[in-house]
């Protein structure tokens, strides 16, 4: 099967979606590789949301909790290698820190990874929402 690979898209909506669903891939192979501990969550439950993540279904009703957890647990993970950090990484751009940690570094990836995920997902959510309210004014 062959892909069309030179698909632009037209829209403001459709790019954004295209970008949060290629930053939800990223996302969901980073998180594969970090082999990060949920303890509130066995992995039967996290891994149909992360195979909806990677076949582009983003807005699934029922993976809302399992997202927050995941984000809490990323932070966590990030904590328990350098105290702080993790949280410290959720709130703020650490992209130019200086680690010298292989282990720190991969966890300051995956936190990158979520965040350019949860901000584009958002970024198509709020568009939808402008759209709503231009058409109704419009």
């Amino acid at each position: 099967m062959q892909y069309d690979t030179g698909y632009e898209p037209e829209s403001p909506q459709e790019r954004a979606a295209l970008r949060a669903i290629r930053y939800a891939r990223h996302f969901v192979s980073e998180w594969r590789e970090a082999s990060v501990e949920i303890p509130e969550l066995k992995l039967r439950q996290i891994a149909p949301t992360l195979e909806r993540l990677e076949d582009g279904v983003l807005f699934d009703f029922q993976d809302v909790s399992v997202l927050e957890i995941l984000e809490k647990a990323i932070v966590r993970h990030v904590n328990d290698i350098r105290e702080g950090y993790g949280s410290r990484a959720i709130r703020l751009d650490v992209s130019g820190d200086d680690i010298l940690c292989p282990t720190l570094r991969e966890g300051r990836y995956l936190i990158e990874q979520w965040k350019c995920f949860k901000h584009a997902r958002q970024h198509v959510l709020d568009l939808r929402q402008a759209r709503k309210i231009a058409d109704r004014f419009g």
